[in-house]
């Protein structure tokens, strides 16, 4: 399958990008384009190579074509939601990592901490965004 190649979806690399042994991928779900668009860009920064979608169908599409190491999702998506989206990204995938963010802290991260996901609320800082990822990454090594 040819790999669908948009502003959106295709993998965001900067020359600048940290060298690593392999990179580790980062799928970015977020519905308001700006917020996802600076996030892939702190994270390409970071040295990861990047991928983004605007809904949970785009990601799926994505992560039915591209093996990834972290879901990063909002959780309130206007269509389908990102609880729906990681159950179904973790079928396909079942090593990958998820992290959830949301304005809506109070609701959900409570949810996301019984259940033992993290969780980063909005508005977040971007530093505070890569050590989450780096965090969950060594936390769960690749198998």
């Amino acid at each position: 399958m040819t790999q669908i190649h948009s502003l959106l979806n295709r993998p965001a690399t900067r020359e600048k990008a940290a060298p690593k042994s392999f990179r580790q991928r980062v799928l970015v779900v977020e519905d308001e384009l700006i917020i996802g668009e600076i996030a892939a860009e702190a994270l390409t920064d970071a040295g990861f190579e990047v991928f983004t979608a605007s809904s949970a169908e785009e990601a799926e599409i994505i992560l039915s074509d591209v093996s990834v190491d972290v879901l990063f999702s909002d959780v309130d998506l206007g269509g389908r939601d990102g609880f729906d989206l990681a159950q179904s990204a973790l079928s396909v995938q079942p090593l990958l990592s998820v992290v959830f963010t949301s304005g809506r802290s109070r609701t959900f991260h409570g949810m996301c901490t019984s259940v033992g996901v993290p969780f980063l609320a909005k508005p977040y800082r971007l530093p505070e965004l890569v050590e989450m990822i780096e965090r969950v990454l060594d936390r769960d090594p690749p198998q």
